[in-house]
Order: C-alpha cells, then sequence, then structure tokens
C-alpha cells in the first residue's frame, strides 16, 4: 500500500494523518506491506487498536490518529 503520512504537533496534543494516496499534504513514506504500517501506527499511538486502524486506513483511504500529551 502506498502510504503518505502528515503530522503537527503542539503543546496539548499530536495528529498524525495516514493516507493511501497523496493528498497534498505530509510525506511520502514509500510502498509498504502491512506489518510495516502495522508498526508504524504502533509507534505512534502503542495503545491502538491495531486490526480496526488498519482496517479503517485500507477501507476509507485515511486514518487519522490524535495523541494527547500529559502534562
Amino acid at each position: 500500500m502506498t502510504i503518505w503520512k502528515y503530522e503537527e504537533s503542539t503543546e496539548t496534543h499530536r495528529l498524525v494523518k495516514i493516507y493511501r494516496e497523496d493528498h497534498g499534504e505530509g510525506e511520502y513514506m514509500g510502498d509498504m506491506d502491512e506489518e510495516s504500517i502495522r508498526e508504524m501506527i504502533r509507534k505512534i499511538k502503542p495503545d491502538m487498536n491495531l486490526d480496526q486502524a488498519y482496517g479503517t486506513l485500507a477501507y476509507f483511504g485515511m486514518l487519522p490518529i490524535l495523541v494527547t500529551k500529559k502534562s
């Protein structure tokens, strides 16, 4: 699956959007296999349900991940 990753960070949160196609924002990550994509998601948010996250990306073509920073 061809992947692009957009990321923004503030004092309170980190937002990462993973896309299956170019949406004009983000960094081209290349052609990645399922295990590589799951590992990337795991590194962004370790407690995320990987089956659900990968399924969302595969079906909808986009996976937004919001990580709140602890104070």
